[in-house]
Protein backbone atom coordinates (compact mmCIF):
# COMPACT_ATOMS: atom_id res chain seq x y z
CA UNK A 1 0.00 0.00 0.00
CA UNK A 2 1.48 3.51 -1.33
CA UNK A 3 1.87 6.30 1.67
CA UNK A 4 -0.95 8.15 -0.46
CA UNK A 5 -3.56 5.07 0.37
CA UNK A 6 -2.45 4.98 4.24
CA UNK A 7 -2.34 8.71 4.61
CA UNK A 8 -6.35 8.49 3.19
CA UNK A 9 -7.06 5.46 5.51
CA UNK A 10 -5.74 7.43 8.50
CA UNK A 11 -7.96 10.49 7.26
CA UNK A 12 -10.81 8.36 6.83
CA UNK A 13 -10.50 7.08 10.53
CA UNK A 14 -10.01 10.65 12.06
CA UNK A 15 -12.96 11.64 9.88
CA UNK A 16 -15.32 8.72 11.81
CA UNK A 17 -14.34 9.81 14.73
CA UNK A 18 -14.47 13.09 14.66
CA UNK A 19 -18.10 12.72 13.52
CA UNK A 20 -18.56 10.15 16.30
CA UNK A 21 -17.23 12.96 18.83
CA UNK A 22 -19.74 15.71 16.77
CA UNK A 23 -23.09 13.22 17.10
CA UNK A 24 -22.33 12.29 20.65
CA UNK A 25 -22.18 15.73 21.22
CA UNK A 26 -25.31 16.56 19.61
CA UNK A 27 -26.17 13.61 22.00
CA UNK A 28 -25.00 15.30 24.87
CA UNK A 29 -26.95 18.03 24.14
CA UNK A 30 -30.35 16.64 23.46
CA UNK A 31 -30.11 15.07 26.69
CA UNK A 32 -28.57 17.80 28.43
CA UNK A 33 -31.65 20.01 27.70
CA UNK A 34 -34.37 17.45 28.04
CA UNK A 35 -32.93 16.77 31.37
CA UNK A 36 -32.14 20.66 32.48
CA UNK A 37 -35.68 20.81 31.74
CA UNK A 38 -37.08 18.29 33.73
CA UNK A 39 -34.80 18.91 36.94
CA UNK A 40 -35.76 22.81 36.67
CA UNK A 41 -39.37 22.16 36.57
CA UNK A 42 -39.40 18.87 39.07
CA UNK A 43 -37.33 21.06 41.63
CA UNK A 44 -39.75 23.93 40.82
CA UNK A 45 -42.60 21.77 41.43
CA UNK A 46 -41.23 20.92 44.94
CA UNK A 47 -40.69 23.71 45.84
CA UNK A 48 -44.00 24.96 44.75
CA UNK A 49 -45.63 22.19 46.59
CA UNK A 50 -43.50 23.62 49.84
CA UNK A 51 -44.41 27.25 49.46
CA UNK A 52 -47.86 25.62 49.39
CA UNK A 53 -47.46 23.89 52.74
CA UNK A 54 -46.15 26.62 54.15
CA UNK A 55 -48.58 29.42 52.84
CA UNK A 56 -51.24 27.23 54.24
CA UNK A 57 -49.29 26.89 57.71
CA UNK A 58 -48.90 30.80 57.75
CA UNK A 59 -52.68 30.95 57.31
CA UNK A 60 -53.54 28.29 59.88
CA UNK A 61 -51.05 30.28 62.35
CA UNK A 62 -52.53 33.72 61.07
CA UNK A 63 -56.30 32.67 61.79
CA UNK A 64 -55.19 31.16 65.36
CA UNK A 65 -53.12 34.05 66.20
CA UNK A 66 -55.78 36.65 65.08
CA UNK A 67 -58.10 34.30 67.10
CA UNK A 68 -56.07 34.24 70.09
CA UNK A 69 -55.58 37.92 70.11
CA UNK A 70 -58.85 39.15 70.15
CA UNK A 71 -60.05 36.50 72.67
CA UNK A 72 -57.66 38.09 74.60
CA UNK A 73 -58.58 41.56 73.91
CA UNK A 74 -61.88 40.40 75.36
CA UNK A 75 -60.98 39.00 78.29
CA UNK A 76 -59.02 41.67 78.89
CA UNK A 77 -61.89 44.47 78.42
CA UNK A 78 -63.92 42.15 81.01
CA UNK A 79 -61.22 42.86 83.36
CA UNK A 80 -62.01 47.02 83.21
CA UNK A 81 -64.68 46.40 85.24
CA UNK A 82 -63.22 42.90 87.12
CA UNK A 83 -60.68 44.63 89.04
CA UNK A 84 -62.49 47.75 90.66
CA UNK A 85 -65.16 45.56 91.54
CA UNK A 86 -62.70 43.15 93.64
CA UNK A 87 -60.81 46.53 94.67
CA UNK A 88 -64.34 47.95 96.00
CA UNK A 89 -65.18 44.78 97.72
CA UNK A 90 -62.09 45.01 99.44
CA UNK A 91 -62.88 48.65 100.58
CA UNK A 92 -66.18 47.47 101.54
CA UNK A 93 -64.99 44.26 103.70
CA UNK A 94 -62.38 46.59 105.55
CA UNK A 95 -65.63 48.96 106.41
CA UNK A 96 -67.91 46.27 107.28
CA UNK A 97 -64.86 45.30 109.81
CA UNK A 98 -64.14 48.88 111.23
CA UNK A 99 -68.07 49.07 111.40
CA UNK A 100 -68.34 45.76 113.61
CA UNK A 101 -66.08 46.71 115.66
CA UNK A 102 -67.25 49.89 116.57
CA UNK A 103 -70.48 47.88 116.89
CA UNK A 104 -69.22 45.77 119.09
CA UNK A 105 -67.64 48.58 121.60
CA UNK A 106 -70.94 49.62 122.19
CA UNK A 107 -72.96 46.71 122.20
CA UNK A 108 -70.58 45.05 124.99
CA UNK A 109 -69.07 47.72 126.55
CA UNK A 110 -70.86 50.90 126.48
CA UNK A 111 -74.72 49.48 126.30
CA UNK A 112 -73.57 46.99 129.18
CA UNK A 113 -72.17 49.40 131.21
CA UNK A 114 -74.90 52.04 130.89
CA UNK A 115 -77.52 49.23 132.34
CA UNK A 116 -75.53 48.20 134.58
CA UNK A 117 -76.04 51.95 135.75
CA UNK A 118 -79.66 51.77 135.55
CA UNK A 119 -79.87 48.73 137.59
CA UNK A 120 -77.41 50.71 140.01
CA UNK A 121 -79.88 53.19 140.51
CA UNK A 122 -82.70 50.54 140.26
CA UNK A 123 -83.60 49.62 144.17
CA UNK A 124 -83.67 53.80 145.52
CA UNK A 125 -85.75 53.86 142.64
CA UNK A 126 -87.74 50.72 144.03
CA UNK A 127 -88.02 52.42 147.59
CA UNK A 128 -89.08 55.50 146.11
CA UNK A 129 -91.99 54.12 144.27
CA UNK A 130 -92.56 51.69 147.36
CA UNK A 131 -93.01 55.14 148.80
CA UNK A 132 -95.43 56.60 146.71
CA UNK A 133 -97.53 53.93 146.07
CA UNK A 134 -97.70 54.33 150.19
CA UNK A 135 -98.61 57.62 149.98
CA UNK A 136 -101.05 57.62 147.15
CA UNK A 137 -103.11 54.65 148.25
CA UNK A 138 -103.08 56.58 151.83
CA UNK A 139 -104.65 59.33 149.87
CA UNK A 140 -107.11 56.99 148.17
CA UNK A 141 -109.27 57.26 151.51
CA UNK A 142 -109.23 60.45 150.88
CA UNK A 143 -110.61 60.36 147.28
CA UNK A 144 -107.54 60.08 145.49
CA UNK A 145 -107.89 57.41 142.79
CA UNK A 146 -105.04 55.37 143.03
CA UNK A 147 -105.77 51.86 141.78
CA UNK A 148 -103.43 50.17 139.72
CA UNK A 149 -103.41 46.93 138.22
CA UNK A 150 -99.36 46.78 138.97
CA UNK A 151 -98.35 48.88 141.65
CA UNK A 152 -95.19 51.48 140.96
CA UNK A 153 -93.18 49.60 142.66
CA UNK A 154 -93.50 46.34 140.85
CA UNK A 155 -93.47 47.50 137.77
CA UNK A 156 -89.92 49.45 138.76
CA UNK A 157 -88.91 45.73 140.08
CA UNK A 158 -90.02 44.10 136.66
CA UNK A 159 -88.45 46.94 134.61
CA UNK A 160 -84.73 46.18 137.06
CA UNK A 161 -85.90 42.38 136.40
CA UNK A 162 -86.03 42.18 132.63
CA UNK A 163 -82.83 44.52 132.41
CA UNK A 164 -80.68 42.02 134.76
CA UNK A 165 -79.54 39.46 132.77
CA UNK A 166 -79.32 41.92 129.57
CA UNK A 167 -75.59 43.11 130.43
CA UNK A 168 -73.74 39.64 130.46
CA UNK A 169 -75.64 38.55 127.60
CA UNK A 170 -74.49 41.72 125.81
CA UNK A 171 -71.08 41.11 126.68
CA UNK A 172 -71.23 37.53 125.64
CA UNK A 173 -71.41 38.96 122.51
CA UNK A 174 -68.16 40.39 122.14
CA UNK A 175 -66.06 37.35 121.36
CA UNK A 176 -68.53 36.51 118.38
CA UNK A 177 -68.50 40.12 117.48
CA UNK A 178 -64.67 40.11 117.34
CA UNK A 179 -64.39 36.81 115.08
CA UNK A 180 -66.80 38.59 112.91
CA UNK A 181 -64.84 41.53 112.73
CA UNK A 182 -61.78 39.20 112.31
CA UNK A 183 -63.26 37.78 109.45
CA UNK A 184 -64.13 40.68 107.74
CA UNK A 185 -60.84 42.08 108.27
CA UNK A 186 -59.37 38.64 106.71
CA UNK A 187 -61.77 38.90 103.68
CA UNK A 188 -60.94 42.70 103.12
CA UNK A 189 -57.00 41.57 103.06
CA UNK A 190 -57.67 38.68 100.78
CA UNK A 191 -59.62 40.72 98.44
CA UNK A 192 -57.16 43.63 98.32
CA UNK A 193 -54.48 40.98 97.44
CA UNK A 194 -57.07 39.81 94.69
CA UNK A 195 -57.34 43.04 93.61
CA UNK A 196 -54.15 43.36 93.15
CA UNK A 197 -53.49 40.12 91.34
CA UNK A 198 -56.32 40.75 88.93
CA UNK A 199 -54.28 43.78 88.02
CA UNK A 200 -51.50 42.20 87.63
CA UNK A 201 -52.69 39.33 85.30
CA UNK A 202 -54.85 42.41 83.93
CA UNK A 203 -51.58 43.95 82.80
CA UNK A 204 -50.22 40.64 81.45
CA UNK A 205 -53.30 40.22 79.10
CA UNK A 206 -52.81 43.49 77.78
CA UNK A 207 -48.81 42.64 76.85
CA UNK A 208 -49.97 39.30 75.21
CA UNK A 209 -52.71 41.01 73.70
CA UNK A 210 -50.44 43.18 72.08
CA UNK A 211 -47.51 40.64 71.20
CA UNK A 212 -50.29 38.35 69.47
CA UNK A 213 -51.67 41.51 67.90
CA UNK A 214 -48.01 41.92 66.62
CA UNK A 215 -47.49 37.83 65.63
CA UNK A 216 -51.01 38.21 63.43
CA UNK A 217 -49.75 41.31 61.24
CA UNK A 218 -46.04 39.39 61.37
CA UNK A 219 -48.18 36.08 60.17
CA UNK A 220 -49.87 38.36 57.32
CA UNK A 221 -46.13 40.09 56.34
CA UNK A 222 -45.21 36.77 55.68
CA UNK A 223 -48.10 35.38 54.16
CA UNK A 224 -47.70 37.62 50.99
CA UNK A 225 -44.30 37.22 51.10
CA UNK A 226 -44.63 33.59 50.27
CA UNK A 227 -47.41 34.61 47.99
CA UNK A 228 -45.21 37.09 46.26
CA UNK A 229 -41.98 33.91 45.95
CA UNK A 230 -44.53 31.56 44.61
CA UNK A 231 -45.70 34.26 42.03
CA UNK A 232 -41.76 34.92 41.43
CA UNK A 233 -41.17 30.81 40.79
CA UNK A 234 -43.77 30.63 37.67
CA UNK A 235 -41.50 32.75 35.68
CA UNK A 236 -38.36 31.72 37.20
CA UNK A 237 -39.01 28.42 36.40
CA UNK A 238 -39.74 29.51 32.70
CA UNK A 239 -36.58 31.64 32.60
CA UNK A 240 -34.30 28.82 33.73
CA UNK A 241 -35.56 26.54 31.53
CA UNK A 242 -35.11 28.78 28.78
CA UNK A 243 -31.26 29.10 30.08
CA UNK A 244 -30.62 25.17 29.97
CA UNK A 245 -32.51 24.93 26.48
CA UNK A 246 -30.26 27.65 25.34
CA UNK A 247 -26.78 26.16 27.16
CA UNK A 248 -27.84 23.06 25.30
CA UNK A 249 -28.23 24.71 21.38
CA UNK A 250 -24.87 26.31 22.51
CA UNK A 251 -23.27 22.73 22.80
CA UNK A 252 -24.96 21.14 20.06
CA UNK A 253 -23.94 24.57 17.31
CA UNK A 254 -20.37 23.72 18.95
CA UNK A 255 -20.69 20.17 17.41
CA UNK A 256 -19.87 21.60 14.28
CA UNK A 257 -16.61 21.62 14.50
CA UNK A 258 -16.13 18.42 15.10
CA UNK A 259 -19.09 17.15 12.30
CA UNK A 260 -16.96 19.35 9.90
CA UNK A 261 -13.94 18.33 10.11
CA UNK A 262 -15.28 14.52 9.87
CA UNK A 263 -16.99 15.29 7.26
CA UNK A 264 -13.98 16.81 5.34
CA UNK A 265 -11.51 13.92 6.28
CA UNK A 266 -13.96 11.21 5.39
CA UNK A 267 -14.73 13.31 2.03
CA UNK A 268 -10.31 13.35 1.58
CA UNK A 269 -11.02 17.13 1.35
CA UNK A 270 -8.07 18.25 4.05
CA UNK A 271 -6.27 16.21 0.73
CA UNK A 272 -7.06 19.52 -1.73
Amino acid sequence: MSSIDEHATADARLGRLFTTVGIAGLVAAAILALLGVVAVWSVAGAMDRSLYVTATAIAAADDTVTLAAQTVAIVSDSFDTLVPAASLAAGSFEDAASVIADTSTVVTIDVPNALDAVLDAMPPIERVAGIIDTTLGALSFFGADYDPDVPFAEAVAGVAAGIEPLPQQLRAQAEPLEQLASDFEDFGAASTVIAVDLAALQTQLDTASRLLTEYAATTADASLVVADVQSDLGWQRWLVSVAVVLAALVLAALQIVPLTLGNRFSTGASLA
